[in-house]
């Protein structure tokens, strides 16, 4: 069985200085049903970009 997740990898300031944090997609196998055991990450070639704040409660009241 195969599902996904996403690895932090860096912190990358904007234009204007906001914090976001770069993100790799990770392939995951959940059991050995496949050629790949159990518990095996696989990195994507898929990245994406989140604000900081949406991942920390950091600045927030």
């Amino acid at each position: 069985m195969e599902d996904e997740a996403w690895r932090s990898v860096d912190i990358i300031r904007d234009n204007d200085g906001v914090p976001h944090v770069l993100q790799q997609k990770l392939l995951v196998f959940t059991s050995g049903v496949s050629e790949e055991s159990a518990g095996y990450t696989k990195p994507a070639m898929e990245h994406r970009l989140v604000p900081l704040k949406e991942l920390t409660k950091f600045g927030q009241s």
